[in-house]
């Protein structure tokens, strides 16, 4: 991954879940995350997540 947790988590920031895959990177684009961000999250397992640390464990590899 290019870019690193604390950088996704500004890119989402105020964002409810859950949510699905296509709705995170679609927040993220409305937020102008960058386009390393937008890269990883494309990179991202299609589901749907519940939290913001599911989410993050995508980034973690845990």
């Amino acid at each position: 991954m290019k870019s690193n947790v604390i950088e996704v988590q500004e890119a989402l920031k105020g964002i409810d879940y859950p949510k699905a895959k296509k709705e995170v990177i679609k927040y993220a684009k409305d937020n102008k995350a960058s386009k390393d961000v937008m890269a990883d999250l494309k990179k991202i397992s299609d589901r749907k997540y519940e939290t913001a640390a599911e989410l993050s464990k995508e980034f973690s590899g845990k």
